[in-house]
């Protein structure tokens, strides 16, 4: 059977020797779950402009292997913001996707509200393809909080995201309730986080072991170019506290990006020997600096269900997020902020020195993180999937 999966919000990035990688929303263990439910899987992703040093590459994204699944790259309308209007793009992006829809047995579409899905949408519909949608975010606030053309296509891409749901046949959503409730559909349904977790046993009794150190390390794993991450208001935040005397906090970042933008910030407030930019980590490498930080913050201003929270959560890692998307489903309401609020983000910082505290949040997350455990969604995913491909199957014969 051949398995088309499309997603607009991820780039296909390149290093000079032909290689493919991804960001960290995609890795290999990602693919193979897809690899089996079919016997040939493609995979259709924009391209990233930039050619990466393989050396570069290696170190900061996922490896997508291309012996074992088909890749398709798309020209990107978003980057620059113009070529949305680009004819000729639109052209190459609307051709490929009916080509692949075409060819394939069945489809699955992440994330409606895309040109790239929603252009797949229609196709399938077209050609009455087997299809499955994954629901993972919201889809007005991951523009309203974009840009400032975002802000005037918020509202109309919110009520058709709303209006293509509403006749989804299948459908996955990250969360247990938060996405349901927005984007109904009328088709069979199943809450799933799509996070790649195995609870390791001694990561809290390592983490319960640790010795105090005199700073308080916090982190955040999120783009570092993206305003609405939101970690620049945590480095406000901090600069609050050192006003108050409170300057025992280290501030670790990583992600893709710069941080170009954050480091002037916190140079500015002068707390720059406070905040560390540490750049991209390959997704294996990210649980070992979980292991080393004292606080998990995110100060996004809009996710569907965070998987870097519930990584975070796995090692033991006391967490502070923003009450936004399905995020408290996920922790304590004492640990939730609001977005975009300085003071009440350095209330709950202030709050984690406690260190009783956060000896207590951190049993409590590695508990609450074991519904998340890989083996367990697994089989709560594949049941899911295959009674989606029986039907698939069934239509062939």
């Amino acid at each position: 059977m051949k398995l088309l999966f499309i997603q607009g919000g991820s780039r296909w990035k390149f290093d000079d020797k032909g290689n493919a990688y991804t960001d960290a929303n995609f890795n290999e263990n990602i693919w193979n779950r897809y690899r089996a439910y079919c016997d040939e899987l493609t995979v259709i992703l924009k391209k990233e402009e930039t050619i990466y040093k393989e050396e570069v590459a290696r170190c900061r994204y996922n490896r997508f292997d291309t012996k074992k699944s088909k890749l398709i790259a798309l020209p990107d309308i978003y980057r620059p913001v113009y070529q949305f209007l680009n004819i000729k793009y639109r052209r190459i992006i609307n051709e490929n996707i009916e080509k692949a829809v075409k060819e394939a047995d069945a489809i699955i579409i992440r994330s409606i509200g895309t040109y790239y899905t929603n252009t797949a949408l229609k196709y399938v519909r077209q050609y009455k393809k087997p299809y499955l949608v994954e629901e993972t975010g919201f889809s007005f606030e991951a523009l309203w909080y974009h840009s400032l053309p975002g802000k005037f296509a918020a509202i109309p891409n919110e009520i058709t995201t709303k209006a293509l749901m509403k006749d989804v046949p299948w459908a996955i959503y990250v969360t247990n309730e938060a996405l349901q409730k927005r984007y109904p559909c009328k088709g069979n349904s199943l809450g799933c986080s799509d996070v790649e977790i195995i609870i390791d046993e001694y990561a809290l009794e390592k983490r319960l072991k640790k010795d105090s150190n005199e700073r308080i390390i916090l982190g955040t794993a999120a783009f570092l170019d993206v305003g609405w991450k939101g970690q620049i208001y945590v480095i406000r935040a901090l600069a609050k506290l050192k006003k108050k005397g409170l300057s025992n906090f280290e501030y670790q970042l990583i992600g893709a990006g710069t941080g170009k933008m954050l480091q002037a910030e916190a140079q500015k407030l002068g707390i720059a020997d406070q905040v560390r930019i540490i750049g991209a980590l390959p997704h294996e490498k990210v649980f070992d600096w979980l292991d080393n930080i004292d606080v998990y913050v995110q100060t996004s201003f809009m996710e569907g269900l965070c998987r870097s929270i519930i990584e975070a959560m796995s090692r033991g890692c006391p967490v502070l997020c923003t009450d936004v998307g399905g995020n408290y489903e996920l922790v304590e309401k004492k640990c939730l902020m609001d977005k975009g609020n300085v003071m009440s983000i350095a209330q709950k910082i202030e709050m984690m020195i406690d260190e009783e505290f956060r000896r207590e949040q951190s049993k409590r997350n590695f508990e609450a993180s074991k519904q998340y455990e890989m083996s367990y969604l697994n089989d709560k995913r594949n049941s899911f999937y295959k009674e989606f491909l029986s039907t698939v199957n069934a239509e062939e014969k």
